[in-house]
């Protein structure tokens, strides 16, 4: 009779979880005694995020002990100047882009690799593990966060929303153009 009963009892209960909006008791208690709600996705959370304005925790890879928010803001290195000259070029072998959605988006060729680009997944488990879509391991010194879906969902969002770094056509231009020696240059006689 007991087995007849617990069996009864058993099946009740998992047809009533079945039923289309059936609230398992637990679930309610689970929900009273859970932390809050974690916050929602949106670019103005990634821009608080990106900027440390809320902070994110994570490590260089190897390593047991979390860096200090403040050291793993992502603006800290993707916002950076990049080195100008040739000898702080060489004396840094790290230097990360700047995050846009052309950077994100495009497709671009790491490592002689086909080209590749970002999506949302792909982008996560890069924070995650350092890991890029190609399935290479990138730069050490980029630390692997403890980001959740929706922190690295607003992230995504607002580095989507930020157009791409504007060219110094200026400096371009210049490049391209040789050089005139005074005799050639425009307006002067030799």
């Amino acid at each position: 009779m007991w087995r007849r009963l617990f069996l009864s009892a058993s099946l009740g209960a998992a047809a009533f979880q079945m039923l289309p909006g059936a609230v398992h008791p637990q679930a309610n208690l689970a929900k009273a005694t859970s932390p809050e709600a974690p916050a929602a996705v949106s670019g103005q959370r990634g821009d608080a995020l990106y900027h440390g304005k809320e902070p994110l925790t994570g490590r260089i890879r190897g390593h047991d002990d979390d860096l200090p928010p403040e050291a793993v803001r992502c603006a800290n290195c993707h916002d950076a100047a990049p080195a100008t000259s040739a000898s702080a070029r060489r004396l840094s072998r790290f230097s990360p882009p700047r995050l846009d959605s052309a950077l994100l988006l495009e497709f671009h060729q790491r490592r002689g690799g086909p080209p590749s680009r970002y999506d949302e997944p792909a982008f996560c488990k890069l924070l995650q593990t350092g890991i890029d879509p190609m399935h290479i391991l990138i730069a050490r010194e980029m630390p692997a966060y403890n980001i959740d879906d929706a922190q690295c969902a607003s992230l995504w969002s607002f580095l989507l929303s930020r157009p791409p770094a504007a060219k110094d056509s200026a400096a371009e231009n210049s490049a391209d153009k040789p050089k005139e020696s005074p005799a050639e240059a425009p307006g002067t006689k030799p």
